[in-house]
């Protein structure tokens, strides 16, 4: 599809106000906010169309987003999260020869955060109609402010909570009979003409899912979902107008009765919905992550039905499944599977609850896991876009995008060229690639400007230096990670990350056939003479520093820059019982392991049971992997976080030996190692790729063998 020049609807009541420009760099002023703009605002929208006979084309998108359904059908939401400069819609079918009707329930959300370009004033939604010959139908418009939601916000003013009022919602109004006579007719927004594209992603997947478990408890009910999950609570009742229901959300329990509805998290899940007399509906809008939900009815209340619409982006489970039960691996590539579900929405966020963020760093070790388990790349193509677009904001690129909220975060930057590799990986696709490219270069060049004479980075301090999260994961890292302005000096990580960019952009060069540079060559020799300690044959933290930790040596390790003579001083270091880090840089730490054919080290790792492994997740509950390894090491720990997903690409790659390879006939190696084939006794994977299925198992001599089974409809 071609992108649409978009006229835009809004309500007539809208503010005459200017659109706000919200993106600027993470350390300059923020704008000042316009008082004159709404926020938390609903809009239910009929649109009457006569559809002639044959298969006709609805074209659909919102600022900040839609729910649709066509004669009360659910037809699908959206749209995905983009920048102003590239707004997204959707193409939905509808047979014709008949009059329909379609309904859009739009939002206006108002906060800076993370989740989409809200607070900018932009508010409004485009439809178009087609018939089957292409022509643009005429549409009869009708909407009406909807005040049936109220609500404090919640996270990191991620989300409103909703306290619903059935008392104000006009039921029926999406069916064909409704009588809309007293609605108003939208007007154009004043920001009517904007360029859109299609969306890039498949739509959503929706489950309507029933509790596994409901039991009364104290005067309420606790229905337990069985994994955490993210969706929308749909409740009937029945009641008299003015009584209510409480109802609380959480990721676990504060014992047998009540639901952590404050949840360590940062979110604050506590609801009020308020009856109509006879039959009242919940209708929920927004989306939230949770497993447990505890409704606390008024007396003379009666609960009558109760599920979830769980929502994620398209995951087919039998795609890619292990069964292991040894050391729990298995269990581990269950829970970082269950985040990557409901972590993976039109985007790839850090969480469901808290942020619902789009990180670089998080997309790295996300993004592998998801394309591994869908065996497509068309999300990873559109985070890459997002990312790009937002090198508008900053040179160096943003750490989260898209959303108003700006934050740059140097090791994420220089984690970007990844992306589009992985993308090459899985795919072999050069012309995508080299689209790409560009973006590669900028977010060299915009590094560059810290480079000394020896290719080193000194004193980043346009953008926070990470290294580690949180702090009590960095090993003792001995250099001055203070904010907003990074300590002075030339230290560790950040260089052998710009190390690895720097070597991604020749990669890359040398892929597509340009002229190659060597820069590589230079960092890696002054990243040697700063940083090798001879005494300790490893890196320390920073120039002046003899402190070596293990974030100064993992991503060395990773990255090549480890000598040969260093791996088995390295290995003592990894395997020191004081020495931890953070469940994303761990990803890094294990494949670092692979590379120095450490895979006997890197089993022990990735299942380990004391309380630094994924197996601590499980001891504690998980079911889906934590933002940390464990609940209480984090003053604010998500428990559905796909960052730590590491282990489904860790396990398809260094354990079972499937490695994508484009240079290869059929896209892959397949290298089992003699090690792991020796440890897995019991171990059963399917894996897709490239529109075949895989089975990797143990044969009769005891070596994981590979077998295609089927052929995928999806490559």
């Amino acid at each position: 599809m071609q992108p649409l020049n978009a006229c835009w609807m809004t309500i007539p009541q809208w503010p005459k106000a200017p659109v706000r420009n919200v993106f600027h760099r993470e350390q300059e002023p923020m704008p000042v906010p316009d008082d004159r703009l709404p926020k938390n605002v609903h809009v239910l929208v009929r649109a009457v169309l006569d559809l002639p006979a044959g298969p006709c084309s609805l074209y659909l998108s919102a600022d900040d987003y839609y729910h649709a359904r066509l004669d009360g059908c659910w037809l699908g939401c959206g749209p995905a999260p983009g920048y102003p400069s590239r707004y997204y819609y959707q193409r939905y079918s509808a047979e014709g020869g008949r009059r329909a009707v379609l309904s859009l329930h739009i939002y206006y959300q108002g906060l800076i955060n993370r989740v989409w370009n809200s607070g900018d004033g932009r508010f409004g939604f485009f439809l178009r109609v087609e018939s089957p010959a292409g022509e643009v139908l005429p549409v009869s418009l009708r909407c009406s402010l909807c005040h049936a939601y109220s609500g404090e916000t919640t996270g990191y003013d991620t989300q409103f909570l909703e306290d619903f009022d059935s008392r104000l919602w006009p039921e029926g109004w999406e069916l064909p009979a409704f009588d809309d006579s007293g609605w108003e007719a939208p007007v154009r927004a004043e920001w009517a003409d904007y360029r859109m594209l299609p969306q890039p992603i498949e739509n959503l997947q929706w489950e309507s899912l029933l509790p596994v478990s409901v039991r009364k408890a104290g005067e309420g009910i606790l229905l337990d979902f069985g994994r955490e999950l993210a969706g929308m609570l749909c409740v009937q009742a029945v009641g008299a107008a003015g009584q209510r229901v409480t109802l609380r959300f959480g990721e676990e329990l504060e014992d047998e009765t009540h639901v952590r509805f404050r949840m360590r998290c940062n979110c604050r899940y506590e609801e009020h919905w308020t009856l109509r007399d006879g039959c009242s509906a919940l209708h929920p809008f927004d989306y939230k992550a949770f497993r447990y939900a505890y409704l606390l009815p008024d007396s003379g209340v009666t609960i009558t039905d109760c599920r979830v619409r769980a929502r994620h982006y398209p995951m087919e489970e039998e795609k890619c499944t292990l069964h292991a039960r040894q050391d729990e691996l298995g269990a581990v590539f269950r829970i970082c599977k269950n985040a990557v579900r409901w972590g993976t929405q039109e985007s790839y966020l850090d969480c469901p609850g808290r942020e619902k963020g789009q990180y670089i760093g998080d997309c790295v070790i996300t993004a592998r896991s998801q394309v591994w388990l869908t065996g497509s790349t068309r999300l990873l193509r559109k985070s890459i876009g997002d990312f790009t677009e937002s090198l508008r904001v900053s040179p160096g690129m943003m750490a989260v995008a898209p959303g108003s909220l700006m934050q740059e975060i140097a090791d994420y930057s220089l984690l970007f060229p990844l992306l589009p590799l992985t993308d090459y990986e899985f795919t072999g696709d050069r012309s995508f690639l080299k689209t790409c490219y560009p973006a590669v270069v900028s977010v060299i060049d915009a590094f560059s400007a810290y480079a000394r004479n020896d290719g080193l980075l000194e004193d980043v301090s346009m953008q926070w230096n990470l290294v580690d999260w949180p702090e009590n994961y960095r090993d003792h890292y001995d250099f001055p990670l203070t904010r907003p302005v990074v300590g002075h000096g030339c230290h560790n990580v950040i260089n052998a990350l710009w190390y690895e960019a720097v070597l991604s952009l020749e990669r890359i060069e040398a892929i597509l056939g340009l002229p190659v540079g060597n820069r590589s060559v230079l960092i890696a020799a002054s990243y040697r003479k700063a940083f090798f300690r001879e005494g300790q044959a490893l890196f320390a933290d920073s120039e002046t520093s003899s402190h070596c930790s293990l974030h100064a040596n993992l991503y060395a390790a990773c990255f090549g820059l480890l000598p040969d003579s260093s791996a088995d001083p390295y290995e003592a270091l990894v395997l020191d019982p004081g020495r931890i880090c953070g469940v994303m840089p761990a990803y890094f730490l294990l494949k670092s392991l692979a590379r120095l054919g450490k895979r006997r080290t890197l089993y022990r790792l990735l299942t380990r049971s004391d309380p630094y492994g994924w197996r601590n997740m499980l001891r504690e509950g998980a079911t889906a992997c934590f933002e940390a390894w464990g609940k209480e090491q984090k003053w604010n720990t998500s428990l559905c976080h796909p960052w730590a997903s590491g282990p489904v690409s860790l396990i398809i790659e260094e354990l079972a030996g499937f490695h994508p390879d484009p240079d290869t006939e059929s896209g892959f190696r397949f290298e089992p190692d003699p090690v792991c084939s020796a440890i897995l006794q019991d171990f059963h994977l399917k894996v897709p790729f490239r529109g075949n299925q895989y089975r990797i198992t143990k044969n009769r001599n005891g070596v994981l063998d590979i077998e295609r089974m089927c052929t995928n409809a999806d490559p």
